[in-house]
Parts: C-alpha cells; sequence; structure tokens
C-alpha cells in the first residue's frame, strides 16, 4: 500500500480536533433554599391518620357487638329448643291411650261390648249393633292398660279435681282395683282378639 493511502485510511477514521475536545463544565445552578412543608399539609397527613383510626375503631366496635347479638341469639335459640322439647314431651303424655282412657272414662264413656260395623262397599251392618253398658265384658281400667308413670298425678282434661290415677273421688285408681296380676309370657305377648 501507499503511504498516501495509509495516511487517507488513517484520516476518515481519525477524529478530528474539534470533536475530541472535552464539553465545557457547567456550573450547577444553586438550590433553592429549603422550604419547610406547609402546615395544612401536616393537619390534612395527621387528619388522615386519625380518620383511619377512629373508622377502624367503629368498625371492631360494630363486629364485636354483632358477634355478641349472634352469642345471644344462639343461646336464645337453645332455650327455645328446650321448651319446645318439653311441650313436646307434654304433648305425648297427654295423647298417650292411657291418658285418653282416663279422660273417657271420667266423662262416663264405657266400652262397646258388641261392637257393629259399616261397610262402605255396599253399606251392609256387620254385627249387632247395640247400646253400651257399664257392665261390658271387655275389662276396663288399669290391669288393661300398660303403666305410664309419667302421667300419673296429671290433672283430667274432664274433671278439674280428678288426676290419672286417680278416680272422679280422688281415691287411687290402681289402689281401688287392687295389685295388678303380672301376665304371662310362657305362650307369647297377650294380644287382643281380631276378626
Amino acid at each position: 500500500m501507499s503511504a498516501t493511502a495509509v495516511s487517507f485510511a488513517r484520516g476518515a477514521f481519525a477524529p478530528t480536533p474539534q470533536e475530541t475536545a472535552p464539553k465545557p463544565v457547567r456550573a450547577v445552578p444553586a438550590a433553592s433554599p429549603r422550604t419547610r412543608p406547609k402546615l395544612a399539609y401536616a393537619v390534612a397527613a395527621i387528619g388522615g391518620v386519625l380518620a383511619m383510626v377512629v373508622a377502624q375503631l367503629l368498625l371492631s366496635v360494630g363486629l364485636s357487638h354483632g358477634a355478641y347479638e349472634i352469642s345471644a341469639l344462639q343461646q336464645k335459640q337453645q332455650t327455645l329448643g328446650w321448651q319446645q322439647q318439653s311441650a313436646s314431651d307434654d304433648l305425648l303424655e297427654v295423647s298417650s291411650p292411657q291418658f285418653i282412657a282416663a279422660n273417657a272414662q271420667a266423662l262416663g264413656m264405657v266400652i262397646n261390648g258388641t261392637p257393629a260395623y259399616l261397610r262402605l262397599s255396599d253399606a251392609a251392618v256387620i254385627g249387632v249393633p247395640a247400646a253400651a253398658m257399664e257392665a261390658t265384658e271387655v275389662p276396663v281400667g288399669p290391669s288393661t292398660l300398660v303403666a305410664n308413670s309419667r302421667i300419673d298425678g296429671v290433672p283430667l282434661v274432664t274433671v278439674p279435681g280428678a288426676t290419672v290415677g286417680a278416680d272422679a273421688t280422688g281415691a287411687g285408681v290402681a289402689n281401688a282395683a287392687g295389685p295388678v296380676a303380672p301376665l304371662s309370657l310362657e305362650n307369647g305377648i297377650p294380644a287382643p282378639q281380631t276378626r
């Protein structure tokens, strides 16, 4: 290569004196004197924080009040459940066959020893209809009923002074009839005769 070609090649890539000169340094403008934050900004920030604290306290009080109400309502529900169970037990006691039979006897009702039935398909009367008499072949009294100790002492609906287990004079029905003989279970459990 020739010297001019090399110098030309170097000159093409060589920086010019103007490009290599450093840029002049400029001074940074002086900082403005620091100003204090305005009092309004501080009051607004503190007021906002206080508002958040008060809101949180009010929410906490509201939630705890709701929790106390829920607890009270659950306790009331439990008490009402117990009362409902007690009323249900009382209803079962007074709807028992023994209680109904005692009230029927206090009203003067007797068991008909010769019942008659009406067949609806052809309106035929089955059996001989007859009026029920006090002297009946069907045994009536404590010996025919299963003992129900839960209704002992419960007042009859029909006779205010009498109770279940006592006749209209106040004497015990079980005492008037004497002790009940135990049932024999040799041939199985006794059952009423059906037709």
